[in-house]
């Protein structure tokens, strides 16, 4: 159906097109006929593309929180899966496991794909 509706539109579209060029020439119906044809090429129009598809949406990048120790001299940092209601500097309940200070989440961010494609140069 793909062709037949391509074909089709394109038809009804040169057909609207065509009733838009010959009823120019008589003033007191020239608007109406303009509406009709202009009508009747949307027509065509939507005929013409609707045998296309809708291009696959991909899933969102995967997010990541990064937990850090608040005590200056505890280097403790972990990452987790970004969850809802996450911040930047937002203080948590969890406690360090290294030195028992609290934690706060030092950054969430995006991580992106790289192409699969072999970037090597010659």
């Amino acid at each position: 159906m793909g062709k037949l509706s391509r074909i089709i539109g394109l038809i009804i579209s040169a057909s609207g097109a065509l009733i838009i060029l010959t009823t120019m020439n008589d003033p007191a119906q020239s608007y109406i006929w303009l509406f009709v044809g202009l009508l009747i090429i949307s027509i065509g129009f939507n005929l013409l593309t609707a045998g296309r598809q809708q291009p696959q949406h991909k899933p969102p990048p995967p997010t990541i929180t990064e937990i850090r120790c608040s005590n200056k001299s505890c280097d403790f940092k972990e990452i987790r899966n970004f969850q809802k209601g996450d911040y930047v500097l937002k203080p948590l309940d969890t406690k360090c496991p290294k030195c028992g200070s609290p934690m706060t989440i030092e950054g969430v961010y995006v991580v992106k794909e790289e192409d699969r494609k072999d970037k090597s140069k010659f």
